[in-house]
Order: structure tokens, then C-alpha cells, then sequence
């Protein structure tokens, strides 16, 4: 929904800015903002704009954070709780980083959901993307799950490997606010160079977040070079490999279709996309949830701009 009829376009996309992440509850910083924002703006320009929209009473402002005029100071207080949380998690992460990259096909790891973003709810898991070597990542992503199910008790928390795709199927085809945000928050882990050719395979990112910088190398690591792994690598590098993925492949896709039968193709493919190449297990529509209540929120921001309640500048 577009909102330039009522307010000037750096308005709105300062606005579009805090209703997206209005849909989690999390309050932004002004740099925050700059990185999510859909144009080039000064930092100048950028508090005036935000100036203007608390005036208007579009917005609110609390130690330095800015929300929705709908929201209370409090969500700030829960934003930070949400990251002291993320802090426990993060540390716990770096265990179960180790493993995955040592399991066979991992080429490379990325942190993403919430934790990717520095935060965490009471109820959150970790979640990882992982790249594999091409014709083995459903090898790769079963060995994960059993793994999951034997020793972790089939425990999400610290364990969601829900993303996978192959080394040469990096591009991403749901070019929407929500995905162009999840890929951009991505913290890398293992293969940083793997990563970074991640990104560059999903330039239209920029269409939705021109301002968003790559994530720093920090702790990230070099892909493992356990003996183990690289010698169940060569095992399965033949035919046996091959006939023993294409079999792990053709299983989850016929157990899923069973599991979730209410999916049309569409939604099938958007949620559970399962490809030889890929394999997404989104079951509960999460990205088309987010996209739907941000619609409604500028559709309830539209509103109240034609109300006499906001006062336009």
C-alpha cells in the first residue's frame, strides 16, 4: 500500500520502516532505520523526518528508540529483555555451529530469524540456513534430522535447521520485504566467503533495502576440514550418494504432501518448497502472516491520516 497521496515519500518511508517491525514489537533505533529504509536519506534529513512524524502523532520516542503512537514506552523495556535473552542464546549457538559444520555437505552456515537480528522471544528457537554441496542436500538435511530427533529428542530450541539450499542454487525467488529482510539480517558463522556470494546471487535485496550493509565477518568461521566428515564426503560422493538423496528427497516430499494436504501448489511451494535443490519447512505461513499484518497496519496508518486526529505537516 502506497501512502504518497498523504504524506511526502520521506515520510513514508520512514513510516513503512517502523510498521514492518511494528508487526514483532521491536522498536527502532534512527541507524536502524537507515539500514531498513527503501531511500537514500542524511541522518539530518532522517531525525527531522522522524520529528515530523512524532508532531503528527504518528509516532513516539523513547530512549532513543522509536514505535508507533499506538504502542507503550514498555515495548522498549521488552526489546531489551528480548536481547539479553538473545545473549544467552547466542552463547549456546556457538556449540551446535560446531556441529553442524562438521556434519557431511555443509559448505557453509548462517544464523537467521530472530536471533540473526539480536533478539529472541521466550518461546524462540535458533535458526539456521545452511548451504550445502549441490546433489547431497537432502543427504546433508536428514543427517541433520536424525541427528535432531535421536539426540536432541527432536528439541527445536537450540536446532531448527529449516532452509536449505545447494551451492549452486543460491538465488532466492520471493522477492518481498519480508524475505529481502531475512536474507539481509543473515549472520554469517561458517564460510563468510560462501556467504558473501550468497548475497551477491540475490541483488534485488536492494530493491526493498538499498542501505543495508553486509553483516561483519566477526567470529565467523572456515568450513571444516574434520577427517570424518571429508571421508563420509567421498563415501557418498559416487552413485550410492546419489541414489541414497534422491531417495531422502522423494520421502520428505510424499510425507509432506500427506502432512499438510490443506496447502494448495502455491502455498505448498512457498512454505515447503522442496526441490532437489532446495528445501524450506515453513508450515505455519509465517512470511505470509508478517506481510498481512503489515499490510493492515498501513492500511490503520492510511486511516488515521484522514482522520482530523493527525496533524499532517
Amino acid at each position: 500500500m502506497s501512502l504518497s497521496q498523504q504524506i511526502p515519500p520521506h515520510q513514508e518511508a520512514v513510516l513503512k520502516v517502523i510498521c514492518y517491525y511494528d508487526v514483532f514489537n521491536h522498536p527502532l533505533t534512527a541507524a536502524e532505520i537507515a539500514k531498513n529504509i527503501s531511500i537514500k536519506i542524511s541522518p539530518y534529513f532522517l531525525y527531522a523526518t522522524l520529528s515530523e512524524l512524532i508532531d503528527m502523532g504518528l509516532l513516539r520516542a523513547y530512549n532513543e528508540y522509536y514505535f508507533l503512537y499506538t504502542k507503550q514506552n514498555s515495548i522498549v523495556a521488552q526489546r531489551l529483555e528480548k536481547e539479553t535473552r538473545a545473549k544467552e542464546f547466542m552463547h549456546k549457538s556457538v556449540f551446535f555451529t560446531k556441529i553442524i559444520s562438521v556434519f557431511p555437505f555443509v559448505e557453509g552456515l548462517c544464523i537467521s530469524g530472530s536471533l540473526s537480528k539480536g533478539v529472541m522471544e521466550p518461546d524462540g528457537d535458533i535458526d539456521y540456513f545452511i548451504i550445502t554441496k549441490p546433489q547431497r542436500l537432502w543427504l546433508c538435511r536428514s543427517f541433520l534430522i536424525l541427528f535432531k530427533k535421536i539426540f536432541l529428542f527432536n528439541s527445536h530450541k537450540y536446532f531448527c535447521v529449516n532452509y536449505f539450499v545447494d551451492i549452486n542454487n543460491l538465488t532466492i525467488p520471493d522477492e518481498n520485504l519480508f524475505t529481502a529482510t531475512e536474507i539481509s539480517s543473515l549472520l554469517p558463522v561458517i564460510n563468510y566467503d560462501l556467504y558473501k556470494q550468497f548475497i551477491t546471487s540475490n541483488t534485488w535485496i536492494e530493491n526493498h533495502l538499498p542501505n543495508m550493509p553486509l553483516r561483519q565477518k566477526n567470529n565467523c568461521q572456515t568450513k571444516s576440514k574434520n577427517i570424518l566428515k571429508r571421508f563420509a564426503e567421498f563415501i557418498l560422493s559416487g552413485s550410492l550418494g546419489e541414489y541414497i538423496d534422491n531417495l531422502f528427497f522423494k520421502l520428505t516430499l510424499k510425507r509432506w504432501k500427506k502432512k499438510f494436504p490443506y496447502f494448495n501448489e502455491s502455498d505448498f511451494d512457498l512454505n515447503l518448497r522442496t526441490r532437489k535443490t532446495v528445501s524450506k519447512h515453513h508450515p505455519r505461513g509465517y512470511q505470509q502472516r508478517v506481510l498481512q499484518q503489515y499490510r493492515n497496519q498501513l492500511t490503520i496508518i492510511s486511516e488515521q491520516l484522514k482522520s482530523e486526529s493527525i496533524k499532517i505537516a
